[in-house]
């Protein structure tokens, strides 16, 4: 049996990784996950308090998307997913076929983004943390993420078109 395949948006929190994947989602036509709903309710309470996670509290929510995918009767997802260290990515891998597609964005662009955001667990204060943690990939599609969703929806579909 060939490994169930993602496309990853990733970056850090308010890089427009859910937006751009549900864009990506809808163009190619396959499903959408976000990441953020498999979280436990202890990481969202410990994030909505400005504490960031560590690798602890990450190691069973990537599991748990790793599960929920493999147990899945679909083959293919677009996944928005922070997945900031090398060694995440090393983990989805390990089970997944996945691509990867990068949304930069600076620390004033994050801190901004999450500042004017409305029920959302993520403060801006864990802007910093998420990019000290942040090992950028090296074999990613990477998008300024202020480019415009538009366009970037446009080129990451014409990078995927054999994903399809």
């Amino acid at each position: 049996m060939s490994k169930k395949r993602l496309i990853i948006v990733m970056g850090i929190s308010g890089s427009g990784k859910s937006t751009i994947g549900k864009l990506l989602s809808d163009r190619i036509g396959i499903p959408f996950l976000d990441a953020d709903d498999f979280h436990p309710s202890e990481n969202i309470k410990k994030m909505s308090r400005g504490t960031p996670l560590d690798d602890d509290d990450r190691w069973p929510w990537l599991g748990a998307i790793v599960e929920y995918v493999l147990q899945s009767h679909r083959d293919s997802f677009v996944l928005a997913c922070s997945a900031l260290k090398e060694s995440y990515r090393d983990y989805l891998n390990q089970r997944l076929d996945n691509q990867y597609v990068y949304l930069k964005l600076t620390y004033e662009e994050g801190v901004a983004r999450l500042s004017s955001r409305e029920n959302h667990f993520m403060p801006a204060s864990l802007v910093k943390s998420q990019l000290n943690t942040l090992e950028e990939p090296k074999d990613a599609v990477t998008f300024n993420a202020k480019q415009s969703p538009t366009e970037i929806i446009s080129l990451a579909t014409e990078h995927f078109a054999d994903f399809i």
